[in-house]
């Protein structure tokens, strides 16, 4: 485990001294991982019989078991002893356990959990067999990658495995949870690699501590805004040292229930017949849908739904009536997260040209009347029934139609 104290009036100035210095420190620990033996013969004095006292030579006093074994502890898990005592909030501690000994011997002096990174790879089964022995919530893996491909000893070996592939892997392991470290970005105040921890969290179905990056309150906000993708929390240096993050607002944020704005077009063209409205099928969803897309901070809903539709479909607006406001909330569960959820759409007629799909989500765009359209919400989305109904009811207000 890596101890390190930045100035508060470090400046971005220092960032590349401070990047080789952490460099260094790696190259450090990597150097300095105990040799084979140690946790077991510390362990060892650590459970010795309260009958057995220890003076070590100089010393004018006997030792007991843990006290003789504090004496012997590498820095690191003395300041885990340290913190321990000092603090009664969880904690997790990582950094250079390779054996069972190790583990256990983290566990006992106050890790509430610990995170395997190099072992996951070197040796799976250690961490298949550490988790039946301590449970999937004590035992967590780092997955600490550079261009989407694991880092291994310390930051100093980029191997062939993908960070998913890892993932998937240790999720096979009985693994529940893991730390994801974009290393390219860890301390730097670049912003979380947000993109990365959702999608590993989203494919693999583990649970994901965003980590590497955070760079002040804007990171809080994004991460939160994907929670539903399996990100379970975010773990903050830099940005605390240097003031640039009110921990005490990032925690408030981390506690709100989960909510999402979004906004969109009810797109629609006139023919004889009528209107026809563009539907677009979300697979993400399972469910036929207007095009629509997350309302950005400080970011007006209209604008909102121009842009995103015309990311989405690459088609343009001919007239948007903003004059319509239609509003739904509703709650929606994914992945066992509820979300409530509010979606704000607009009437728009829309240019007749080539539907291009620019979302990976999305997979088919297909024109319908009224009545077809509400025959596909009320099968897969009845939710948005209300925004379908609430657009046909202003285009018959607006200019008197033969037909729906």
């Amino acid at each position: 485990a890596a101890l390190g104290v930045f100035r508060p009036d470090t400046t971005p100035d220092h960032w590349a001294a401070a990047r080789n210095n952490l460099g260094n420190t790696r190259r450090a620990q990597a150097a300095a991982v105990r040799s084979p033996g140690d946790s077991a013969a510390l362990l060892n004095t650590l459970h010795r019989p309260s009958s057995i006292r220890v003076q070590p030579p100089g010393e004018t006093t006997a030792l007991d078991g843990p006290a003789d074994m504090r004496r012997s502890l590498p820095i690191n898990l003395q300041r885990l002893c340290e913190i321990r005592e000092a603090v009664s909030i969880p904690i997790q501690f990582g950094g250079g356990l390779r054996t069972m000994e190790d583990i256990r011997l983290a566990l006992e002096l106050g890790a509430d959990r610990v995170i395997l990174g190099t072992v996951a790879i070197s040796n799976p089964n250690l961490v298949a067999e550490a988790v039946q022995r301590w449970g999937h919530e004590r035992i967590m893996v780092g997955i600490d990658a550079r261009d989407g491909m694991v880092a291994i000893h310390g930051w100093q070996e980029i191997s062939e495995t993908d960070a998913v592939e890892l993932g998937h892997t240790m999720h096979a392991m009985g693994v529940r949870r893991v730390v994801y470290t974009d290393i390219s970005r860890d301390g730097l105040l670049t912003g979380v690699n947000v993109e990365a921890t959702a999608r590993l969290g989203d494919i693999t179905g583990l649970k994901v501590i965003a980590s590497g990056g955070v760079a002040g309150i804007d990171d809080i906000h994004r991460l939160k805004a994907h929670e539903h993708f399996n990100i379970d929390g975010v773990i903050v240096g830099q940005a605390i040292y240097t003031n640039n993050l009110d921990l005490s607002e990032a925690i408030k944020i981390g506690r709100k229930p989960l909510a999402r704005r979004s906004a969109g077009l009810v797109p629609y063209r006139m023919t004889a017949r009528g209107p026809e409205f563009l539907m677009i099928f979300n697979l993400f969803f399972d469910q036929w849908q207007f095009p629509r897309g997350g309302v950005q901070r400080d970011e007006a809903d209209s604008v909102t739904a121009r842009r995103e539709f015309q990311e989405e479909t690459g088609l343009a607006v001919v007239t948007m009536h903003d004059d319509c406001r239609i509003e739904l909330n509703y709650t929606a569960t994914i992945r066992h997260y509820d979300i409530e959820r509010t979606i704000i759409y607009f009437p728009a007629e829309v240019a007749t040209a080539e539907v291009r799909l620019e979302n990976e989500n999305h997979c088919e765009a297909v024109w319908r009347s009224f009545d077809a359209a509400w025959e596909l919400l009320t099968e897969t989305a009845p939710e948005q029934l209300p925004a379908l109904e609430a657009a046909m009811q202003y285009l018959q207000n607006k200019t008197p139609l033969s037909g729906n």
